[in-house]
């Protein structure tokens, strides 16, 4: 019983010490935890619409299946967001703070429609995202492909008059594409920026960026971006036919063996330009020394050489002795 009193008298001078010690300074901060309780509780609470909230697709498997979203409706891409909070709060708030995504974790190639959700993350504690609209969005998901496409230049206009692509080049000319199978299986080539042609008369060579024509499908290699292309312009080639050149004969009792019909190809100014005394037909019969057929051969003069060359000679061959 003793006992029992002594307990009862120990814990009534705790509580009263409890109590009355540092009175003040426990009222103090009873006093400025009901004003901030007062503050918080009479903040006006408002809900607002916030539009154009970007929609993000987040854990797209990466491995074994290497998926890909390849089709979406594009409307879709955008969501609205309802949100609840202090007035205050709701006032600060920026687009960039919001974030709507669909969670594509577990998700199997196909048409899938996946579930919208806000990551409260980023949002300050006293906001809650009541809705999102739309609820849902509607993606096809594929599995990933690769290949190899050829590269085609593509120009803009013509040379000058009188100018023509005598040739071109593209290094490299093929690159690899990856993108959702499909689309990768659609793709037969990939084409090149536009290259302007006017006002170019000579060789052009410059770096040019790949268009691959679809912003679902990337590089395979980074480097693939841009290729190197070569264009040689120059002028217009032409074709022109020069009839009865003599036929000289090398080292046979009889200097020539009649006439030739020579076809020449070249720039057309020097192929305009050419004179029968520009060009010498001749055969070699001096190595044998006995009658045969042998084939006549026709050289241009050094002036014109650099820009005419013979196609045909006619006839094939000639009987000397």
């Amino acid at each position: 019983m003793n006992r029992r009193l002594h307990w009862l008298n120990t814990v009534k001078e705790y509580g009263r010490d409890y109590v009355l010690e540092n009175t003040g300074l426990k009222f103090l901060a009873l006093l400025i935890t009901g004003v901030l309780w007062l503050s918080v509780a009479s903040r006006p609470v408002s809900e607002i619409t916030m539009y154009n909230i970007p929609i993000e697709f987040k854990n797209i498997p990466e491995s074994p299946q290497q998926l890909t979203v390849s089709k979406y409706d594009a409307t879709s891409l955008t969501a609205r967001v309802f949100l609840r909070g202090p007035r205050d709060v709701l006032d600060t708030l920026r687009l960039s703070d919001l974030t709507a995504f669909a969670d594509l974790q577990q998700v199997e190639p196909g048409v899938r429609v996946v579930t919208l959700q806000v990551d409260q993350s980023r949002l300050p504690a006293s906001l809650l995202a009541r809705v999102v609209e739309p609820r849902s969005i509607r993606v096809t998901v594929e599995r990933m492909a690769e290949r190899e496409v050829p590269v085609r230049p593509r120009f803009d206009g013509e040379p000058p008059p009188g100018y023509e692509v005598l040739s071109r080049n593209i290094e490299p000319s093929a690159i690899r594409i990856v993108g959702a199978e499909s689309q990768v299986r659609d793709i037969n080539e990939v084409s090149t920026e536009t290259v302007r042609l006017a006002d170019r008369t000579s060789v052009f060579s410059d770096w040019v960026a790949v268009d691959l024509g679809n912003p679902n499908v990337n590089f395979k290699n980074e480097k693939s971006r841009k290729v190197m292309l070569t264009l040689n312009i120059g002028e217009v080639r032409k074709e022109r036919i020069i009839d009865k050149l003599p036929i000289r004969v090398e080292g046979a009792v009889r200097p020539d063996a009649g006439v030739a019909r020579v076809t020449i190809y070249g720039a057309s100014s020097a192929v305009d330009a050419i004179t029968p005394e520009d060009i010498i037909v001749s055969v070699d019969y001096s190595s044998t020394g006995r009658a045969r057929e042998v084939a006549p051969v026709a050289t241009i003069s050094q002036t014109y050489a650099d820009r005419v060359s013979v196609r045909s000679v006619l006839p094939r061959s000639v009987r000397v002795r």
